[in-house]
């Protein structure tokens, strides 16, 4: 919305569970003088009228609400079905009028609210039909790739979680039904689970070489989908490393990154990137390695790597680029041939 309007656009994020209703429409207090903003209507126009007071209550300005007329932004009230009654009949106004008592926000603004929709499961109570009339509607359920794309890109979701969910998108838990006291997958616990998997290999501790523990943890965040997972890391899951793919390339290799995902081949673009940018430069055996593993994985993910590529490592990236190899007696440079195939050739020798 930034880019759009080409100007700041600000976002204010309540937790209406938190909240009493003096957070949202400002504290009362007594003055001796001060003054109020009224509004009429003049010759059928909405006009704001300022007057002075003496020896009365207003109401304070809450700090968070905009007061530039030129401001714009979302104000979004979350967790609405968990609200006290005071704060959703705070609401009211604000959801149908966009104002509390005499302070209205800008124009540029709008209210969005979100809840869970089942309270027969969900602590909280089924919103007042007049309330719930005063917004636009929509149910959310994003869909696996929608999920896949902000996992990968937003969430940083660990490779091995990502690579699981997917082959067996079902167990994403899109379509489960929480049960009270119940531990099943949903994409909220995966992400939890992956966040600690991050952690632990961040700080150099291996959390898929003790299987017991890491089936106890899994099973944490999970539920009985922990054994499926276990076994997948046992059997399918595996890692190698920059060195491997530039040094020790193998037929054995190049079947296993034919057969990747897009979204895989994304964590070895990046190991690939930190590494020649640490090295600075690649060996002729690297270099030709190197073709091999572009031209094995998907075009799509061909594009991405060649893009991060030459953005991080520019003079290595051009070197590769340019080698030259004799091919039937001829020499001809593979990896610009390559990558104008793989991108349109504009954008290829650019």
């Amino acid at each position: 919305m930034s880019e759009r309007l080409g100007k700041p656009f600000g976002f204010i994020d309540f937790r209406l569970a938190q909240c009493e209703v003096g957070d949202l429409i400002g504290m009362m207090r007594h003055v001796h003088q001060g003054e109020v903003v009224t509004t009429v209507y003049e010759n059928g126009k909405r006009v704001s009228v300022k007057k002075q007071v003496v020896d009365t209550s207003v109401h304070d300005l809450a700090e968070w609400f905009p007061t530039d007329p030129d401001s714009c932004g979302f104000l979004f009230l979350d967790e609405l079905t968990r609200a006290q009654k005071d704060v959703q009949n705070a609401v009211f106004e604000l959801a149908l009028d966009y104002r509390f008592h005499f302070h209205s926000l800008p124009m540029g603004w709008r209210v969005v609210s979100a809840s869970n929709e089942n309270m027969d499961i969900y602590s909280g109570s089924q919103m007042d039909p007049a309330l719930y009339d005063r917004f636009l509607k929509i149910k959310f359920k994003p869909t696996f790739p929608e999920w896949a794309e902000y996992a990968e890109k937003v969430a940083h979701v660990h490779r091995a979680v990502l690579t699981y969910l997917t082959k067996f998108t079902a167990d994403l838990g899109l379509d489960t039904i929480p049960e009270a006291g119940k531990t099943t997958p949903t994409p909220r616990s995966w992400i939890a689970l992956s966040d600690v998997i991050t952690y632990m290999a961040d700080q150099g501790d291996d959390p898929f070489k003790d299987h017991n523990y890491l089936h106890l943890l899994t099973k944490g965040y999970i539920g009985d989908i922990a054994t499926n997972f276990l076994d997948y890391i046992k059997k399918n899951y595996k890692v190698y490393n920059a060195e491997d793919i530039l040094n020790k390339y193998t037929d054995e290799l190049d079947a296993e990154f034919k057969g990747m995902l897009v979204t895989e081949i994304a964590f070895y673009s990046k190991e690939l990137t930190d590494h020649i940018k640490k090295a600075g430069k690649l060996t002729k055996k690297q270099q030709e390695n190197l073709l091999r593993f572009f031209k094995a994985i998907p075009k799509e993910g061909a594009s991405d790597f060649w893009t991060l590529l030459s953005a991080e490592c520019p003079p290595a990236a051009t070197a590769w680029y340019r080698m030259e190899v004799v091919e039937n007696g001829k020499t001809v440079k593979p990896v610009q041939e390559y990558t104008c195939s793989v991108l349109s050739k504009a954008k290829a020798m650019k």
